[in-house]
């Protein structure tokens, strides 16, 4: 089907050169699929993990967008600070740290990617302040969690701040050690591929 589609997109845009009557960028870029992918990450592992799922989705001719959520008030260095600063919240259910200021439209994507790692078997709080300000509805949005743990109530806290999405197959990895470098991509490749799979279909 998609071998056929991009010939009919060659052969639409040959036609427009020729007479002059189709705007012949329009069929060049009509099959390019616009993709979103929004994380935070604190220990470098989920960034890792968006890094390459944007390489993927960009492979497969996807005009991608990568931005991070970043809090206007930086967390501690991981440690005990951080844990106890990180479960603090993850019991506080009205926690909405602030976040700097993004310029993102979910409404403008096909397809949007949600990553962040699983603190206290929760999704951190400054991710759900991002998520509640968006207009999710009607939009395929998957998520990515890493964690060391479990990944808890993190894709379920995660959807209910995703009102009237398009939900699909979400991914959690496990990694062991913070920022290392070290993250195991093949869960991430193949999880790719059956989000375009699903998206071709």
């Amino acid at each position: 089907m998609i071998n056929i589609l991009k010939k009919l997109s060659t052969l639409l845009a040959g036609l427009a050169l020729i007479f002059g009557s189709v705007d012949a960028k329009k069929y060049e870029n009509a099959e390019t699929k616009k993709a979103l992918i929004v994380y935070f990450s604190h220990t470098r592992n989920t960034k890792l993990i968006a890094e390459r799922a944007q390489k993927e989705l960009t492979a497969a001719n996807y005009q991608v967008d990568l931005q991070r959520i970043e809090p206007t008030k930086n967390y501690p260095e991981y440690g005990d600070k951080l844990r106890n600063l990180a479960l603090k919240e993850a019991n506080d259910d009205n926690c909405r740290p602030k976040f700097k200021s993004m310029n993102i439209n979910a409404q403008n994507y096909d397809l949007i990617l949600i990553g962040t790692p699983v603190w206290w078997y929760k999704a951190p709080k400054v991710v759900l302040s991002f998520m509640e300000k968006q207009d999710f509805s009607g939009k395929k949005v998957r998520f990515f969690i890493t964690h060391a743990g479990g990944p808890g109530t993190c894709i379920s806290d995660m959807k209910s701040a995703c009102k009237a999405a398009n939900f699909g197959k979400n991914i959690d990895i496990y990694c062991n050690s913070p920022g290392n470098g070290k993250v195991d991509y093949n869960e991430t490749i193949s999880w790719i591929k059956k989000i375009k799979e699903e998206m071709e279909d």
